[in-house]
């Protein structure tokens, strides 16, 4: 188990992480998601040993090993680390950059870890002779050589296709709960949280804005940043009246907001295409696109004042270009931005 209390840490005393804390259990995955520059990759930094503890502490496996004046050296930790550009020796062949991170002569857990990562056959080749994907696998090897407790994965398939990220996060679950490792994953990319993670440790400014499974963090976003992050946040001018918010796609009932917001007043409401819903009405908006989505159809209605919102309908449907619609979004399912430093509690 790796466990973070209370960390905070500050690159020449400007503050980078503030009051960090949480934990993440073996056999899972845990996603650390958050904007550019929000403290991901300082948090797997602080838990590798790369960096020391400031203020705070961080143990694994019951085993303090940072603190202020405590530094337990990354080589000491347990701690494997995979980042996105996989950080290879490119001048040692996949056997041999395996074989770095394993003691000396124990050539059965190279091959072993070469079968587990599907490497057998390119043992011989160089770095430069390996497509991205397969550099991955050989960071991950190398990674998993000294049987680390922890692993830790710095966003390494930023650089990848769609259907290689989708095989090789498969292969990671895989051998997390194979290996039964504590694994965390930084990432900003969506997709990845929903294919990986057992638990969401969502982050914002340093600090640690939400946590929950990635279901509770979709479906109920407490910080505008998460809502940004997970279904294509998009802005829709309101003003909140009584119990009604005002829109250009009519009157909604102030129960669609996700979070209370006190008094009356314009707002901002950051609504996704799974967040309402349309019902055919001459009285109401027009279709004025379809869009091709997958399995789905995204709809874009146009507002009064000209603005455009998109809708996302499972097909079939009957929904044409030319027809007009009412919106009404779901209950709890819009999220108000710019208010209160884009914090809301519930």
């Amino acid at each position: 188990m790796l466990r973070l209390d209370s960390i905070h840490f500050a690159y020449d005393e400007a503050p980078v992480l503030r009051d960090v804390s949480f934990t993440a259990e073996p056999g899972a995955i845990t996603c650390l998601v958050g904007p550019s520059g929000c403290g991901k990759s300082t948090v797997l930094r602080l838990a590798a040993g790369l960096l020391s503890v400031q203020q705070g502490e961080i143990h694994i496996d019951g085993r303090l090993c940072g603190a202020a004046g405590v530094h337990v050296a990354p080589e000491q930790r347990s701690v494997g680390l995979v980042f996105q550009e996989g950080a290879l020796f490119p001048h040692l062949t996949v056997l041999d950059n395996v074989r770095f991170g394993v003691r000396s002569g124990n050539d059965a857990r190279v091959d072993e870890l070469l079968d587990l990562t599907d490497l057998a056959g390119l043992a011989g080749r160089y770095p430069h002779e390996l497509s991205g994907g397969q550099r991955q696998r050989v960071a991950l090897a190398r990674a998993l050589a000294p049987a680390p407790r922890v692993l830790l994965f710095d966003e390494p398939y930023a650089n990848l296709d769609q259907a290689l990220r989708r095989q090789l996060r498969d292969e990671a679950r895989r051998l997390v709960a194979d290996l039964d490792t504590v694994a965390v994953f930084v990432t900003h990319d969506s997709d990845d949280v929903t294919a990986l993670a057992d638990t969401v440790v969502a982050m914002y400014e340093g600090r640690i804005v939400q946590t929950g499974s990635p279901r509770d963090v979709f479906d109920h976003p407490v910080h505008v940043s998460v809502a940004r992050l997970f279904g294509e946040a998009q802005r829709i001018a309101a003003c909140k009246n009584g119990d009604l918010i005002e829109t250009p796609f009519g009157n909604w009932l102030v129960d669609c907001l996700a979070v209370p917001v006190p008094g009356s007043g314009t707002l901002d409401l950051l609504v996704r295409p799974d967040g309402m819903v349309l019902t055919a009405d001459p009285d109401g908006f027009p279709v004025g696109e379809l869009r091709f989505a997958g399995a789905d159809d995204l709809v874009g209605v146009l507002g009064d004042d000209g603005s455009r919102v998109l809708v996302r309908l499972e097909r079939p449907h009957d929904v044409e270009i030319g027809m007009r619609v009412s919106v009404q979004p779901l209950r709890g399912r819009s999220f108000p931005d710019g208010i209160a430093n884009n914090s809301y509690s519930q």
